[in-house]
């Protein structure tokens, strides 16, 4: 078994909902705001301003991201997911050996199963003492947001509960952290990225995941990232622009490696090139069966985050993961189902063979880096 799928049937889109994404998408590329094709490019974001944001996979692949590279990120906001080396065995001479069967089992449905939190802190430890990842004392200065909603049923909420543990296990005092799981209308959120008017009803476990709570998780958590922001903007004024992603990826092999070719940037007016002060960077994480594939715009316009982004000099980066089939591997072998992402998911349990995805020389994670550094003019 590859990428864990969500437990209820309810959870997978219908085909004419893909359908109608699909020409969303269309529609998108062909009258957006910029072509597909155009280089992301530079703008003037402090690169002492950075954080990263996801749900879901995306919520492990923000983890990774951060704690992968805490010397260059100040904060994290963990949705439905997290827990760094969650789908880790154990740690290898040449990367890490993660199981799907690890995922699928104690780190999304049974918890009882999953190991202390000692474990996951020694494989942060073992990873920073090969140089893999950034010296994890440069956690201790971050600010977190974790969420899990009291109706999840596809991430349990004690895997998240754990990831909030380790944080304060690598020094984030708790004063620095703000973990949401209750306070929520009636039974409280499912499986999804929250809003304050968007989405499934709140306790939903279906796509797009994004649920209509009455709550501004948007708001909440960049304000537990950056402290207090000005109010947010009723429509957003600045830009979304498509980027090619290839560029960042070895041999341009984006489908291999579970990325799209496109990926896409909102930029504020106040963060235009020549602007006389620098703004802040968020990367912006989808979850499985979230990209642009199959919702079309949806995600990186409806999530609330560019509201907030509007009007605090805040870029947002939505890089898209890519649903990658057994014909799009370099060689299909007795392997190869288990090296596919079929729902679009970041790699947060080792597909596409890649033995070091949650470190600094992971596919995913060196490609959303260099495109950090390049929006912010600190790499090519």
């Amino acid at each position: 078994m590859n990428r864990p799928p969500p437990p209820a049937a309810s959870a997978v889109p219908s085909l004419w909902r893909v359908a109608a994404a699909s020409l969303l998408a269309l529609s998108a590329w062909f009258g957006g705001c910029a072509s597909a094709a155009d280089p992301l490019g530079r703008f003037p974001a402090d690169p002492t301003q950075v954080s990263v944001a996801g749900i879901s996979s995306g919520a492990f692949m923000a983890n990774q991201l951060h704690i992968a590279h805490s010397a260059g990120i100040m904060g994290a906001g963990i949705v439905a997911g997290g827990l760094f080396g969650c789908a880790v065995d154990s740690v290898t001479g040449d990367g890490v050996l993660a199981l799907a069967s690890l995922a699928v089992g104690p780190c999304m449905s049974v918890p009882t199963l999953l190991k202390p939190v000692a474990f996951y802190a020694q494989i942060v430890a073992d990873l920073a003492a090969k140089g893999w990842i950034d010296p994890p004392g440069n956690v201790a200065r971050s600010r977190v947001y974790l969420f899990t909603g009291q109706a999840d049923t596809v991430v349990n909420s004690r895997t998240v509960e754990l990831g909030a543990s380790l944080y304060r296990t690598l020094g984030v005092p708790a004063s620095q952290i703000a973990f949401r799981d209750r306070d929520l209308p009636g039974a409280g959120a499912g499986h999804s990225w929250v809003t304050k008017n968007f989405g499934n009803k709140c306790d939903a476990n279906a796509s797009p995941f994004i649920n209509d709570c009455h709550y501004d998780q948007a708001g909440e958590m960049l304000q537990t990232l950056y402290g207090p922001l000005q109010p947010p903007a009723g429509q957003p004024e600045g830009r979304i622009v498509a980027f090619d992603q290839k560029e960042f990826v070895p041999g341009a092999a984006t489908a291999a490696n579970g990325l799209s070719d496109t990926g896409y940037l909102f930029v504020p007016k106040a963060c235009e090139t020549g602007a006389p002060q620098p703004c802040r960077l968020t990367v912006t994480l989808h979850g499985c069966l979230q990209s642009a594939e199959v919702l079309g715009t949806e995600f990186y316009t409806k999530v609330g985050v560019n509201e907030w982004a509007d009007t605090n000099r805040i870029i947002v980066l939505y890089p898209q993961a890519h649903a990658t089939t057994v014909s799009e591997l370099p060689a299909q072998n007795a392997s190869s189902l288990l090296n596919t992402n079929p729902q679009g998911c970041w790699n947060w349990w080792g597909y596409g063979s890649d033995t070091r995805y949650l470190t600094r020389q992971g596919v995913q994670i060196d490609a959303i880096w260099s495109m950090v550094r390049r929006v912010t003019g600190q790499g090519n």
